[in-house]
């Protein structure tokens, strides 16, 4: 629903004189429909549904995303990572941050004005302030108001409403690490762990202060990406941009027409009434501007009240804004190619990782000191410090084969290693040969750490002998 209507639509005077807001003032930004308002709802609702949704999902009779840090595994659905594969955990950052880079090398800050955390609780947040104080004008006096019966009511709802989803958000958090329903449970019964109590505090606060005061703040003086998407972005970068050949110089509306000689722009500020952080877009590119799109939505329907050709602000380029002419192809160029490269490169990197990533896991490491012992009866012996990690989800019983040269024999050969689920084993094993076997200073030796009951829960590892020079 529009807080826009005909008397005002024309000039919000609330924000006449409205420039960057340094803090010490709230930005009371206006609710108009328009398509890039449902664009931004439709990638929110999935987000942010998937947020809550997830940790629901069973896999396997258990849940299916589970950070369990005090055991040391991670369930991703059907996988289960151990802190031997947190390398795959550190491709799924990179891929992150990579897509986050090609996202900015095509169209600016369209991460933060769609799918940052920050900018989806705060609309979240702001369109629950909507619901109970009013609109855009309502909520300005209402702030400036003095304190009284509605104003203590409407403000009390308010952050109880603030506090409600800020607080099922931090339950949901904890429920990724210690199980939703154990969250929910044991939050209602007050028997959080002090680590709980302090996570969910933690990140209640974090998201009911940063999302329901500071807002837009977070956007222009703290966050990190602001100050450093500028080296990704280039002339061919899409972004939010008012055309002020054809916006200038403003004009005003005078019984209904425009001046004549006078641009498009009736400087109407309903572009600045809208923008969630109170940026005039009129000004050029500024470090408020996270790329949302909704200033479009409020001067598009201006212009179609004044008969004016819509696009006055577009997402368009600064080589288009010079020009005048599109590019046909925005995406085939060198940096935007090279990111989605490296993003394709590390996505097949992580499906490789969780499809080959082996049940059971082993470490070798030959001594180095000596390197090989020359026995008394003329066998060569040489010492592996290997360690063994049962990465399935059940106890097992193993063997250790060796294979690669003839008569090869060990203090493995009768010995059966039991290992418990996530348990890791150090063993010393010390492997002999004849000395007539080995025919070059190194020879290939191949070392097979096999399930007794099911014999495709297997490892293979290739090492080397070593012995004497020949």
């Amino acid at each position: 629903m529009s807080d826009t209507n005909k008397s005002d639509i024309y000039q919000h005077t609330d924000y006449l004189n409205y420039d960057v807001n340094a803090g010490d003032g709230t930005v009371h930004a206006r609710h108009m429909p328009g398509r890039f308002r449902m664009r931004k709802w439709l990638t929110m609702l999935p987000t942010v549904g998937l947020f809550f949704v997830l940790p629901y999902f069973e896999w396997a009779e258990r849940q299916a995303v589970l950070f369990d840090i005090p055991d040391r595994k991670f369930y991703l659905f059907g996988g289960v990572i151990w802190p031997q594969d947190l390398w795959m955990l550190a491709l799924l950052l990179l891929f992150c941050f990579v897509c986050l880079f090609a996202m900015t090398a095509i169209s600016g800050r369209i991460f933060c004005g769609f799918t940052c955390p920050q900018s989806v609780w705060t609309d979240i947040l702001s369109w629950v302030e909507y619901k109970v104080e009013g609109k855009a004008t309502e909520r300005i006096k209402l702030d400036a108001a003095p304190w009284g019966v509605t104003k203590i009511r409407k403000k009390m709802t308010k952050h109880a409403l603030w506090l409600v989803i800020c607080g099922a958000t931090a339950i949901t958090f904890i429920g990724y690490f210690s199980g939703i329903y154990n969250a929910w449970g044991d939050f209602f019964n007050f028997s959080y762990s002090i680590f709980e109590w302090a996570s969910f505090i933690i990140v209640l606060l974090l998201f009911y202060v940063n999302t329901g005061f500071v807002r837009e703040q977070v956007c222009n003086w703290v966050c990190p990406y602001a100050r450093i998407q500028g080296v990704m972005t280039d002339d061919n970068t899409i972004v939010t941009t008012y055309d002020e050949r054809r916006g200038e110089p403003r004009g005003r509306l005078k019984q209904g027409n425009v001046e004549e000689g006078k641009g498009d722009c009736i400087d109407c500020k309903v572009c600045v009434s809208v923008c969630p952080t109170g940026v005039d877009i009129r000004k050029g590119q500024q470090i408020g501007c996270i790329n949302c799109g909704i200033c479009i939505d409020a001067c598009d329907s201006i212009m179609d009240q004044v008969k004016r050709p819509r696009g006055l602000i577009r997402f368009m380029s600064h080589n288009e804004f010079k020009t005048g002419e599109r590019d046909k192809h925005p995406f085939l160029r060198a940096r935007p190619l090279i990111y989605s490269f490296a993003t394709v490169a590390a996505l097949v990197g992580i499906i490789a990782g969780i499809v080959l990533k082996s049940p059971v896991d082993i470490n070798v490491n030959h001594e180095r000191s000596p390197l090989y012992t020359m026995m008394s009866n003329g066998n060569l012996q040489n010492v592996y410090h290997m360690d063994f990690m049962n990465k399935t989800e059940s106890e097992a019983d193993f063997v250790l084969l060796i294979s690669g040269l003839d008569g090869v024999t060990s203090n493995a050969d009768d010995t059966v290693f039991h290992l418990k689920s996530g348990e890791l084993k150090h063993f010393d094993l010390r492997a002999r040969v004849d000395r007539k076997v080995v025919t070059q200073e190194q020879q290939p030796i191949t070392f097979e750490l096999k399930s007794v009951s099911n014999p495709d829960v297997h490892v293979v590892y290739k090492s080397v002998f070593i012995g004497p020079r020949h």
